[in-house]
């Protein structure tokens, strides 16, 4: 070869032997590991036809011929560390499985029993941590873990004097017990606070009580106050703790000022323009509608005008719907009510019916086209019941 014919030679040579692989490292692990799941020994799960598999058929068959009390122990195990991991449900579907087997090892019967209940502690099924615990102590009564977690699931569902005896037993059987002693202050302090919770309820209850039966008497001694239940009658149940004229089923009730001794009402202004309404909680029967509109409408309702407002405290009058108890729609009339009365003066006109416990007022703009619409409709409505009444008196 000469030295001219060296470099052009070796460059234009063939190749001799393999050529080399285009094929990554990893993607020939992840061949091998297609490959092994094919092996029936090395399989991770179980292959998804219908077609038999003689040998994963043998497998199976070869895990159930193993002794029931060694399948058990395993579940046991994988139960365990499903526990350790927090896989609370896991857990105790390991330990249940391990249950169905039939053996003679009560030592591991108890134990997957008892770590059961502490699964179910984890999850709040406390009936079945009783239940668990009931059957390992069945087995062995010396059983200390299941006395404790039946104590534990007893204080959860208040069951404090089963809660007590538990750990009374298991102090019997280990009076050194550190978790047990402990579990015994614990009862103790819930027993403690349960009671404490009871005697608040009561006192809650008496003062409750107390103030409806003060309220009674103060509706009472404003004798000329009217009210209509009918509305309201069809939507109470027997259940429902109903009884006087002015309690409704919601939480909006008329409330007695013991300072006072005035009566708060809850007020409803209507604006049917609009179909809008705003609600007042606690309305001093002592206060005139105008100081309670004077804070409702301190600024323009967000569905009126912000440019040209007709919702303003000078430029709007008040009214009620008077209708007599028991009536009909037709049977109402509009009555304009002066800002300056106060609320309790109102309430005790003769035209006025609190329906349903909740009074409620109608406010109208002054000089507008809807309120001339909305007045000349009840004064129709008027002189057609009026008319009607004539021809039946003839």
């Amino acid at each position: 070869m000469s030295a001219e014919e060296g470099p052009a030679a070796l460059t234009n040579a063939p190749v001799i032997g393999p050529a080399p692989s285009t094929v990554t490292q990893e993607e020939r692990t992840q061949k091998l590991l297609e490959d092994l799941e094919k092996i029936p020994l090395f399989m991770t799960h179980l292959p998804d036809t219908d077609e038999p598999n003689l040998a994963v058929e043998a497998l199976k068959s070869l895990a159930s011929d193993e002794p029931p009390l060694e399948v058990a122990t395993n579940l046991k195990a994988e139960g365990n560390d499903s526990f350790k991991r927090g896989k609370f449900t896991e857990a105790a579907q390991y330990y249940a499985k391990a249950l169905d087997y039939d053996h003679d090892d009560k030592s591991l019967k108890v134990a997957l029993l008892i770590n059961r209940a502490a699964a179910n502690l984890e999850l709040q099924n406390y009936g079945m941590v009783l239940r668990d615990c009931a059957d390992a102590l069945r087995i062995r009564p010396n059983t200390v873990k299941a006395l404790f977690r039946s104590a534990k699931a007893c204080v959860a569902l208040e069951k404090f004097e089963e809660a007590r005896e538990c750990c009374k037993w298991g102090l019997n059987i280990e009076p050194q017990n550190k978790e047990l002693a402990a579990m015994q202050t614990q009862v103790e302090e819930a027993v403690a606070r349960h009671e404490r919770r009871a005697r608040e309820r009561e006192e809650r209850g008496r003062q409750k009580e107390l103030a409806r039966e003060q309220l009674k008497q103060a509706i009472e001694i404003r004798s000329e106050l009217v009210f209509d239940t009918s509305s309201d009658k069809k939507k109470r149940s027997e259940d429902t703790p109903v009884s006087y004229p002015w309690e409704n089923d919601s939480e909006r009730q008329v409330e007695l000022d013991r300072d006072s001794g005035h009566l708060l009402w809850p007020v409803f202004f209507l604006y049917p323009e609009s179909k809008e309404s705003d609600f007042v909680e606690k309305f001093d029967e002592s206060l005139t509608l105008r100081d309670m509109l004077t804070e409702v409408l301190a600024e323009p309702p967000r569905w009126d005008s912000r440019q040209q407002p007709k919702y303003t405290l000078d430029n709007v009058d008040t009214y009620f719907l008077s209708r007599p108890v028991g009536g009909f729609d037709e049977d109402e009339r509009l009555v304009k009510v002066s800002m300056d009365a106060r609320l309790g003066v109102i309430l005790n006109n003769e035209k006025y019916v609190i329906r349903d416990g909740i009074p409620s007022f109608i406010v109208l703009p002054r000089n507008d086209s809807f309120t001339s619409q909305f007045i000349e409709r009840y004064r129709k409505l008027r002189q057609t019941q009026e008319a009607a009444s004539k021809i039946t008196t003839d």
